[in-house]
């Protein structure tokens, strides 16, 4: 008789993210939110981005890509981390330059993309100011961060260590100052903060480029 008359009753069909909590209650998320691809959900944990799929039960780790090939994953992340970037402590970071075109960066020494994107703006230093966050990611490139922040001209510093100048790993000034420490944990918690996957990873324009990514960001920089 129940099932002759509307209402709600524990055997009502859960939504989808309610069915996600009882079924994966330890895993956390900030969104959560339908794609473009019929009974797929996905959620942002803060740093990355995974599916679930209410008729299987089950998780999806990985890319969603079209036909024509575009990442959806990988836009979907970029937009949300944007805001994040946008809302960076500056003050924090390395000054380089004093252009008109501002660009937040995170990058390590010893990344070979990142030492090609020290060149790019190297070339035109003269029209873009850079922030940068360093962001060791081995014990060397850590080597070579504290060398550049425990020195007296860390603008120099940073020229030189990715110029390649000390990288025999002779000649580096890794002090323990524990101000330089505090620095360095601060860069590696808002490199967390972003969502940071990989360096280079940088920001212009209210844009962010992930990797070393020529003509997108002569692109924005002429905007």
């Amino acid at each position: 008789m129940a099932m002759l008359f509307p209402g709600c009753s524990s055997a009502e069909k859960l939504s989808p993210e309610a069915q996600f909590k009882q079924s994966f209650p330890d895993k956390t998320y900030e969104t959560f939110k339908a794609t473009s691809v019929p009974g797929v959900y996905e959620l942002y944990n803060g740093r990355q981005i995974f599916y679930y799929l209410p008729s299987a039960d089950v998780v999806l780790y990985g890319s969603l890509v079209t036909k024509d090939g575009v990442n959806l994953t990988r836009e979907s992340h970029l937009q949300k981390m944007t805001p994040k970037f946008a809302s960076l402590p500056l003050d924090q970071a390395l000054k380089v330059g004093n252009g008109k075109k501002i660009v937040v960066e995170f990058t390590d020494p010893n990344c070979p993309y990142c030492r090609q994107g020290f060149e790019f703006f190297n070339k035109i230093k003269e029209d873009v100011t850079l922030y940068i966050f360093l962001v060791p990611l081995s014990a060397d490139s850590e080597r070579k961060i504290r060398h550049i922040l425990c020195s007296s001209d860390r603008v120099r510093a940073y020229e030189e260590v990715f110029s390649g100048k000390f990288d025999s790993g002779s000649g580096l000034n890794a002090c323990k100052d524990p101000k330089v420490g505090e620095q360095m944990r601060a860069h590696r918690d808002l490199a967390q903060h972003v969502g940071l996957r990989g360096t280079p990873l940088f920001y212009l324009r209210g844009k962010v480029v992930d990797g070393f990514d020529p003509p997108a960001l002569q692109t924005l920089l002429e905007e």
